[in-house]
């Protein structure tokens, strides 16, 4: 491989132009670092397309498709399944999935479109993460409409609650009740991110004939601890080249 370093005199005594490799580690690791650091926002229609930030997306129960209600289109991804709404419901579920891992962000969830009205009082969403190292661990998310207004929110991971999503927006005629969650499964490699709807035994002043289905607006990867071990790698490896010349 090429050397950077040049020699600082020239057999006939002139100077050489001489490459300042530690402006050039600084610049390249300041490219990979915007590269590397910056959140990857994945949003529902990339979603339902099958593949974005990295991420490979499918379904069961159904296949992905955006979500149209009351005027309001691409308001986010579910599966076209039983109901065939495009809301991720029971017996239905969509996975993201990577080879290499991911860590998660944050994701948005966009639960009701018009209140109790529909009969689903109260949703409840699961997200379960399976790590590359093999556990796994699950994010348990209720949004309870009794009344129109209403946002009631319960987060628990793993069973400890206690937790509070990062925002939450009622759910009004036209538009959806949408609801923000952080990075509730820390900086852990995911290779597969699932969410499903589960029954609830809450009914409310509802009928119960719609239970627990939801959209995503979006999910938020960041890039994973691999990302910085070689960024740091090629940027040590850079400065060492400076200091021999």
């Amino acid at each position: 491989m090429a050397s950077l370093c040049f020699p600082k005199q020239l057999a006939g005594g002139g100077s050489a132009m001489r490459i300042p490799t530690n402006g050039l580690a600084l610049a390249l690791s300041l490219g990979l670092f915007s590269v590397s650091a910056s959140a990857t926002v994945i949003s529902a229609t990339e979603i339902a397309s099958g593949y974005g930030g990295g991420l490979t997306f499918t379904a069961t129960g159904g296949e992905l498709g955006t979500k149209t209600e009351h005027g309001v289109t691409a308001a986010g991804v579910g599966v076209a399944g039983d109901s065939g709404t495009n809301e991720i419901g029971l017996r239905e579920s969509l996975t993201a999935s990577s080879s290499s891992g991911f860590v998660l962000g944050g994701f948005s969830l966009a639960f009701l479109y018009d209140g109790p009205e529909f009969g689903d009082v109260e949703e409840v969403a699961r997200i379960t993460a399976t790590f590359l190292d093999g556990s796994s661990s699950v994010a348990v998310l209720k949004n309870v409409y009794l009344n129109p207004g209403d946002d009631f929110l319960t987060l628990t991971v793993d069973g400890v609650s206690g937790l509070s999503p990062l925002g939450a927006s009622t759910a009004v005629f036209g538009s959806p009740g949408t609801v923000d969650v952080g990075a509730i499964f820390g900086k852990n490699l995911i290779g597969s991110l699932t969410f499903d709807a589960l029954y609830s035994n809450t009914c409310g002043a509802g009928k119960c004939n719609n239970q627990s289905d939801f959209s995503i607006l979006q999910i938020i990867s960041v890039p994973e601890p691999a990302s910085f071990a070689l960024f740091l790698l090629g940027l040590g490896g850079l400065l060492s080249v400076r200091r021999r010349c």
